[in-house]
C-alpha cells in the first residue's frame, strides 16, 4: 500500500510541474477516491484476519468443552460420588453422622489361581478379615431436610496372631446405588457356577461397580469365589482385572451375606427418607 501511495504522490508532483494549476486541481478528487479505496481494503484485510483468529479460538474452545477431558497426564476425571460432591461444594457448614450397620467376617480361603492368567500368589490361602458397612448422613447445619447419604465400605485384614485388624481402605457408594447393588448380589447368588457351555472359557468375572466399590464373583469351572474391592481415586478401576486391585475373598455361597448386609443399609436409608 505504501508503494501505491508513493506512486500517486510522484504522479501528482509531475503533473504540477508540467501542467497548469487547473489540471493539478482536477486530479485531487481522483486521488482522494483512490486513498479511500486503499484504506477500505486495508481495513477489510485486518477485519478478516481478526475474524479468522476469533473463529479459530472459538472452535478450539468448543472442542475442549465437547470432550471435557483436560490434556496432560492428570487429564482423566477422578472418581467422585454425588455424596462427595455435595460435601465439597454444598454442605457448609456440614454435619456428618456415621452409623455402623453391619459387619461381615471374611474367613481365610484358598487363594484363587485365576486359571493361570494372573501371577502366582505365594500364599496358599488368603488372610481373614472383615467388611464393615456404614451409613454416612450429611446435611448443612440446621438444614437436615437437605440430607445426602452414602454407604461406606471399610475393608480390614488380620495380620499375625491375635485379632488385630489392619485397614485396607474405604470405598463409597451413593444412596441410590445401594438397592441396585443388593439386587445385583441377589442375582449373582442364584448362579455361582463359572463354567458355561463353552469349555474354552478360562475365567468368568461377574461384578457390580459404582462409586469406588466393586463386588462380584470370579472363577474358573467350579472354583468360584466372591470378592469385594475398593478403589478410591482410580477412575479406571472397573476396567482392571480382579487380581490387579487389593481384594478380599469369601466362599461364593456366602455372597448372600453381602446381599443381606447391603439390604440392611438400604433399610436405614429408607427410614431416614420416611419411606
Amino acid at each position: 500500500m505504501a508503494s501505491k501511495i508513493r506512486t500517486v504522490r510522484l504522479q501528482l508532483t509531475f503533473d504540477a510541474t508540467s501542467a497548469s494549476p487547473s489540471n493539478s486541481l482536477n486530479h485531487l478528487p481522483r486521488l482522494r477516491h483512490r486513498m479511500r479505496r486503499l484504506a477500505s481494503v486495508s481495513f477489510r484485510t485486518v477485519s478478516f484476519a481478526r475474524a479468522a483468529f476469533l473463529a479459530l479460538v472459538l472452535a478450539q474452545s468448543n472442542i475442549a468443552d465437547a470432550t471435557n477431558v483436560p490434556s496432560g497426564p492428570g487429564g482423566l476425571p477422578q472418581v467422585s460420588t454425588q455424596f462427595e460432591d455435595f460435601i465439597q461444594t454444598r454442605c457448609i457448614p456440614c454435619v456428618r453422622e456415621f452409623y455402623t450397620i453391619a459387619t461381615v467376617p471374611f474367613p481365610s480361603v484358598k487363594t484363587p489361581t485365576f486359571a493361570g492368567l494372573a501371577p502366582a500368589n505365594p500364599a496358599a490361602n488368603t488372610r481373614a478379615g472383615e467388611m464393615r458397612l456404614q451409613l454416612i448422613r450429611a446435611y448443612p447445619l440446621g438444614q437436615a431436610s437437605r440430607q445426602h447419604m452414602a454407604m461406606s465400605v471399610v475393608l480390614s485384614v488380620s495380620a499375625g496372631t491375635g485379632n488385630t485388624l489392619y485397614p485396607l481402605g474405604t470405598g463409597l457408594l451413593d444412596e441410590d446405588e445401594v438397592p441396585v447393588l443388593a439386587e445385583a448380589l441377589a442375582q449373582m447368588s442364584q448362579s455361582t457356577s463359572a463354567k458355561g457351555s463353552d469349555s474354552s472359557v478360562q475365567l468368568v468375572d461377574t461384578e457390580f461397580h459404582a462409586g469406588s466399590v466393586r463386588m462380584g464373583t470370579v472363577g474358573s469351572g467350579t472354583d468360584v469365589v466372591a470378592y469385594v474391592q475398593i478403589a478410591p481415586g482410580d477412575p479406571l478401576f472397573s476396567l482392571k482385572q480382579v487380581w490387579e486391585l487389593p481384594s478380599m475373598y469369601l466362599p461364593a455361597n456366602d455372597i448372600s451375606l453381602l446381599e443381606r448386609a447391603v439390604r440392611q443399609v438400604n433399610a436405614k436409608i429408607q427410614a431416614f427418607r420416611g419411606r
